[in-house]
């Protein structure tokens, strides 16, 4: 009988056996530990699985980085930008609309006082598209946060509810819009105005790091749950062993979890079936010589572009490539849909020259593909009341389920490393 099992040797997994100190079991299935969070290193060019980026405002969180990889990160103030109209502005596209065409930017003003300003709506959005008229109007929501959050979540925002993006998407005031639209930026906002990452070796650096501070023999690699039964608490192996346990974390994806659980009742079941995610391909890219422009990453929300981001490890932090080259990163978000490679590439490779970001066809080194299986999860109708099925029935039977795709949620790896910590706080005050 095991006190503690983790299934998922990821940050938030990580973190709960950190935070617990001992008597802990991992189950991890991969040969590593980090799940999203590593690095993949071919001729001196680094790539993660696509941006990774810690911004460190949980004080807990932050001394345990710093304990763990002391002198080894440095901070990077963000440069993102939004391709749009032919034109580079600086992110949030809502507060910089400074170089977009005249009659976009009137278009963008006089929508938000409309809206915004003169005739706000008394009643409290209920879907994602609604929010964004409502704090933004329609100007915005035309020639950017619609169409790019389509794009990013392969659902119509007026299927999705705003609750999602309180944090993370900024609403803009009347003297923010205007300053963006009269001059240049003065000032970074968003919650990731500036971010902390590895000096060298890439964001597995802090996968490995946090591994190393854990008891090594209380890992198990390439093991993972075949069954789960939660009223018995115990479960089959990979490696044909059954075991028991008194408490379960689980930082898996959500909808696995309970395909594995054999007695989970049939509305726990149908409930996880209603929960929607994306897919993000992403391809990893070399570059002989420097890109087309400085920024960390780029927003496309236009229709010819196949991809939504397309980020430069390397002009945030320069150890990321050799010397005077590139190592780049591009999104496509999807579900099972894409076209096929060849197509898909060609593609890319149209939307990152006519952008600019590639400076020419001669300038590219390799190019890699990947694919994400779960990547965003999707805040549609279903959502709410979703979860409110499945995570009390888990709870019930010893089970917490965590991280961005064990909690089923939008959020960053300080958060999953907060869920780890809250979930072993949990454990031990029971």
């Amino acid at each position: 009988m095991r006190q503690t099992v983790i299934l998922g040797a990821g940050l938030a997994g990580m973190s709960t056996a950190y935070h617990l100190g001992g008597d802990y079991e991992v189950f991890e299935r991969q040969k590593h530990p980090g799940g999203l969070v590593t690095t993949r290193e071919r001729d001196g060019f680094f790539f993660d699985q696509t941006g990774h980026w810690l911004h460190m405002r949980d004080a807990g969180i932050r001394e345990l980085v710093a304990r763990q990889l002391p002198h080894r990160m440095v901070q990077v103030e963000r440069d993102s930008r939004i391709f749009s109209k032919g034109v580079l502005t600086p992110y949030p596209f809502q507060t910089n609309t400074h170089g977009l065409p005249v009659e976009v930017v009137k278009e963008i003003i006089q929508g938000f006082v409309e809206a915004v300003l003169l005739n706000p709506s008394r009643e409290e959005p209920q879907t994602f598209a609604d929010w964004v008229l409502r704090y933004m109007g329609p100007g915005i929501a035309k020639h950017f946060m619609l169409p790019y959050n389509r794009k990013l979540w392969c659902t119509d925002p007026a299927d999705m509810t705003p609750h999602w993006c309180q944090h993370y998407v900024p609403k803009p005031t009347l003297d923010q819009l205007l300053d963006g639209a009269l001059r240049p930026p003065r000032q970074r906002i968003g919650y990731n105005a500036s971010f902390v990452y590895p000096a060298t070796g890439g964001i597995g650096r802090l996968s490995t790091a946090l591994a190393s501070a854990l008891d090594a023999d209380h890992i198990q690699y390439k093991v993972e749950p075949t069954v789960i039964h939660a009223k018995k608490r115990s479960m089959t192996l990979s490696n044909g062993e059954t075991i028991g346990y008194r408490n379960l974390v689980s930082s898996i994806p959500l909808p696995e979890l309970i395909k594995l659980i054999a007695d989970a009742p049939q509305t726990v079941r149908r409930a996880a079936e209603r929960l929607v995610h994306n897919q993000v391909a992403y391809y990893n890219i070399a570059v002989d010589g420097p890109v087309g422009n400085p920024a960390h990453w780029v927003y496309y929300a236009e229709e010819p572009f196949v991809f939504y981001r397309a980020g430069c490890y390397s002009n945030a932090v320069p150890s990321m490539a050799p010397k005077d080259k590139a190592s780049l990163y591009v999104e496509i978000s999807h579900r099972g849909d894409l076209p096929n490679k060849r197509s898909l590439w060609n593609r890319v490779l149209k939307g990152l020259l006519d952008s600019g970001l590639l400076p020419s066809r001669e300038a590219l080194r390799f190019y890699e593909f990947h694919n994400i299986p779960y990547a965003y999860v999707v805040f549609d109708r279903h959502y709410a009341k979703s979860l409110a099925v499945i995570h009390p029935w888990l709870k019930r039977y010893g089970i917490q389920s965590i991280g961005r795709y064990g909690r089923w949620t939008y959020n960053s790896m300080e958060t999953a490393m907060t869920d780890g910590r809250e979930a072993a706080t949990l454990i031990q005050s029971a």
